[in-house]
């Protein structure tokens, strides 16, 4: 048995995603390793370890969830520095949380959380743009202003995470489609 760490997630263009690790360069924060442009996402649902069996029926209820789902247009609102408390672990771009955005995730979750979390978080879109080393950091600051970017999300991919010594690769598993505006 093949097991594949999953999660739902939606990429911004790649100029997008460039601007916004330059803006988290620009903090001067020392310790901050950033992502590479490539991995700069929003999870829209982390969906963990699966049997690779199991695989079909994830990507096919993904696209059942997006079915209907019209194109959605997000907004940067800020620059962030995750968890709230405690060491810093990650900076992040926050992202708009339109209603159909927010109505996509809940789809999602419905169809393929297995177990409800010990403590469920409300879902914050959110795209991390670099990580802090060991158990964190703590920055003077944990929020900046963003850069003024808006993207549109098309599509929403199924990912593996292959855990790698030199950090996590992402592999594209699936990809659903949103509708196109009328």
């Amino acid at each position: 048995m093949s097991v594949l760490r999953l999660f739902i997630a939606a990429y911004p263009p790649r100029d997008v995603a460039d601007v916004l690790i330059a803006s988290a360069r620009s903090l001067g924060l020392p310790l901050l390793k950033t992502s590479p442009a490539d991995q700069v996402h929003i999870t829209l649902l982390f969906i963990g370890d699966t049997d690779e069996r199991q695989l079909g029926d994830v990507s096919e209820s993904m696209s059942r969830a997006a079915s209907g789902v019209s194109v959605i247009r997000l907004s940067i609102e800020r620059l962030i520095g995750l968890p709230e408390r405690g060491e810093c672990r990650l900076i992040a771009a926050e992202a708009s949380a339109p209603p159909t955005l927010l109505e996509l995730q809940k789809r999602l979750a419905q169809r393929l959380v297995r177990t409800k979390p010990e403590r469920e978080r409300g879902f914050l879109p959110h795209l991390t743009l670099g990580r802090f080393p060991g158990s964190g950091a703590r920055p003077r600051d944990r929020v900046w202003p963003a850069p003024s970017v808006e993207f549109l999300v098309t599509d929403i991919r199924l990912m593996a995470s292959v855990l790698k010594p030199t950090g996590a690769e992402h592999r594209e598993q699936a990809r659903a489609c949103l509708a196109s505006p009328e």
